[in-house]
């Protein structure tokens, strides 16, 4: 009983071959006729079993690619000589296929997409934190002219000191912010084009 499935499955086998590909693969099919299948397997794809099994002949598995490519969404079709398989997103698997490449720094394991968000976003921190810094840099100098202006007052130089002090505080960090975004600025464009 065996042996007879096993030579029915080599027919099928062979015959969905020969209609699906024409002469591209006829001596590769005729050097199996007749040869013992090793054995049968049951084929499971994202952990659901096909009703199609896989068998091995001289060594080679043979898997039943059309319930395979059904089962996982793909299309297959036989252009000529060639067999092209897609998935059923052909843009999503680009993608993926861009992100597999790997970046060995902080960012490793990040999509481009969202490498491309986070570099959106600090071009807007460093834009953003830049304009304040120039508006503290105007503030201070305005500090400068009141204290000449209040030179004799010292209840306002010392409130002129005080906020100078608060002010060139803010203007530091903004400038170490600033340098900061712009490093891990250069990293993301680094990851980015690595993975282009």
């Amino acid at each position: 009983m065996m042996k007879k499935w096993s030579y029915l499955l080599i027919g099928l086998l062979i015959g969905v071959v020969f209609a699906t590909t024409g002469n591209a693969f006829a001596d590769q099919i005729k050097s199996m006729v007749g040869q013992t299948v090793a054995g049968e397997y049951s084929v499971k794809v994202n952990g659901n079993s096909l009703s199609e099994n896989a068998i091995v002949v001289d060594g080679k598995a043979h898997v039943p690619l059309r319930a395979v490519t059904d089962s996982l969404g793909a299309s297959l079709k036989v252009d000529g000589k060639t067999i092209q398989i897609e998935s059923s997103d052909n843009s999503s698997s680009k993608q993926t296929n861009t992100e597999v490449k790997t970046y060995s720094g902080k960012y490793q394991g990040w999509p481009v997409s969202k490498l491309e968000e986070r570099k959106s976003e600090l071009e807007k921190f460093v834009s953003d934190t830049e304009k304040d810094k120039e508006n503290l840099q105007k503030s201070l100098e305005k500090y400068n002219k009141l204290r000449e202006e209040y030179s004799g007052n010292k209840k306002m130089l010392d409130n002129l000191d005080s906020e100078t002090k608060g002010t060139e505080e803010v203007l530091q960090e903004a400038e170490t912010n600033i340098a900061k975004y712009k490093t891990e600025l250069e990293e993301i464009n680094k990851a980015i084009a690595s993975l282009k």
